[in-house]
């Protein structure tokens, strides 16, 4: 579990060092390891955090502007519409109200269709972390304590 606690530090550190600083630090606090399983010969961890970490990450393609984001289909579902993220989002982030704007619901609004319109390119913070390096860095342990070689399986995140 330590080598977990590790990654999840270091996913931490690379959204402090890419500057992502998301409301209240929400995606960083939500970053948490499930629980270990196990089938037959393989372990299994995953490192889980807030849904919206892969369009950070990874990116959204905009209506007119294409930033090479997979196409992540519809929106989760979740507590908050997109539009309720921004408008909580603002002040959160300390952002005061320009003066073309009468509220902070038509500045939220203003955002939104400029995400929808342009995008965002992605911040690829997982990748500074979950990389070849990583794989490295944890099969050498791994092998140590099991007595024999291992294979270790990165699995697309955002399937």
């Amino acid at each position: 579990m330590s080598m977990t606690n590790e990654i999840i530090d270091d996913l931490r550190k690379a959204l402090q060092d890419r500057n992502i600083n998301t409301a209240q630090r929400g995606l960083s606090q939500s970053i948490k390891p499930s629980r270990v399983e196990f089938s037959g010969d393989a372990v299994s961890i995953s490192i889980m955090m807030e849904d919206y970490w892969k369009f950070v990450n990874y990116g959204v393609n905009g209506t007119e502007e294409n930033h090479g984001a997979p196409n992540w289909g519809t929106a989760p579902s979740g507590e908050k519409t997109f539009h309720e993220a921004i408008v909580d989002w603002i002040p959160a982030r300390g952002l005061s109200l320009p003066a073309e704007f009468k509220d902070f619901d038509s500045f939220a609004w203003a955002i939104q269709t400029n995400i929808k319109k342009f995008g965002k390119k992605g911040r690829p913070f997982f990748e500074d972390v979950v990389n070849d390096s990583l794989i490295q860095k944890m099969r050498i342990p791994i092998e140590n304590v099991l007595g024999r070689a291992i294979e270790i399986n990165i699995t697309a995140p955002w399937q």
